[in-house]
């Protein structure tokens, strides 16, 4: 990372150390908004990171809100950053002036009719109830559409995820005025779930990071027949394959922290990787803590249930690594060994 994305981070680290506590994770998974820390992020700037300023954005680039989703990651942050954040680098792209509020983008069963009336429903809609806009993905005849719709005039069907987390569905049946319909190339269908799959992929760093962090420090904390379990062989191996899978995880995701603009390959080699590290990582870190860290007391399990969660959205692991096979194989002018070896 550079200076000025240190900076981005040690801020970012600093605000989430001190509001996002144990306290409002479970007081967000019971059903309250955490309002004023979504107004303190605001203030500083971090919820239009990424976004042209001419249209209202905070200036920066992609790899920026990568860096600052890592942190957020780091401390499960129960709020809609990483969908606003995404909403605004789309908007940015089509060069449309962002407004106000979180963000929220919503695919689904969505039509668009030559009357210009919008209907349809989507399911598994993250922080839908909590959105001030929605972004939503639309059919209309052979072309997609990108319709700006207030959140105040839809329907929601409150649910959850694995992590407590809003995932509703959304259900529409209204006119959109042309002003907020924006046609999509898919070319810029596939520059969405790029980079809503690098934004997991840095939020998942984060939080394996974090959870090898309570992992260690428990190992060494917790004593069984007079000595730390850290001291035992088998739980030093556990922790070593956790420590492998972070840091394989955090290349990963720094990889894109410092290459613009994103790429297939990158995105999806990260994806995958990280996807595959949060399973073991999670199984390991609930291993070694043993009881106390499926507990909602814990810390750990707000992580975990979010890694659970996030290496499925944007496209889970197998979903990726297939899209990385056939990018190398679609290449026939080059042997698989030699484009391997120009990426590392």
């Amino acid at each position: 990372m550079n200076e000025q994305q240190q900076l981005m981070a040690s801020v970012t680290r600093r605000i989430l150390s001190d509001h996002c506590s144990t306290e409002l994770l479970d007081q967000a998974e019971q059903g309250q908004y955490p309002e004023a820390l979504w107004t303190l992020l605001e203030e500083q700037g971090l919820t239009t990171l990424g976004g042209f300023e001419a249209l209202g954005g905070g200036g920066g680039d992609f790899c920026d809100v990568l860096v600052v989703l890592r942190e957020a990651g780091r401390y499960a942050l129960p709020l809609p950053l990483a969908e606003t954040l995404l909403g605004v680098s789309v908007l940015s792209a089509l060069g449309v002036a962002l407004s106000d509020g979180p963000l929220v983008m919503a695919s689904g069963q969505f039509s668009l009719d030559a009357d210009h009336r919008l209907v349809g429903r989507g399911a598994k809609i993250r922080f839908g109830r909590d959105a001030k806009t929605l972004l939503v993905v639309a059919e209309r005849d052979d072309q997609t559409v990108l319709c700006q719709v207030l959140a105040s005039q839809v329907e929601i069907e409150p649910g959850v995820n694995l992590a407590g987390e809003p995932s509703d569905a959304v259900v529409i049946d209204q006119k959109i005025e042309t002003s907020n319909q924006i046609v999509l190339s898919g070319e810029g269908l596939q520059a969405i779930e790029m980079r809503g799959a690098a934004m997991r992929s840095a939020m998942m760093a984060g939080a394996l990071e974090e959870a090898l962090s309570l992992t260690v420090g428990y190992a060494l904390e917790r004593s069984q027949f007079g000595k730390p379990i850290a001291k035992f062989q088998a739980v030093q191996q556990q922790l070593a394959v956790f420590a492998t899978q972070v840091a394989a995880s955090t290349r990963a995701a720094e990889t894109l922290m410092v290459t613009q603009p994103l790429n297939l390959m990158d995105v999806a080699i990260a994806k995958a990787r990280i996807g595959e590290a949060a399973g073991l990582s999670a199984e390991i870190a609930h291993q070694v803590h043993g009881a106390i860290g499926y507990t909602k007391d814990h810390r750990l399990n707000h992580l975990t249930r979010r890694l659970w969660s996030w290496r499925d959205e944007f496209g889970h692991e197998g979903y990726w690594q297939e899209r990385l096979g056939r990018e190398l194989l679609a290449d026939t002018k080059t042997d698989l060994w030699q484009q391997i070896t120009a990426m590392g």
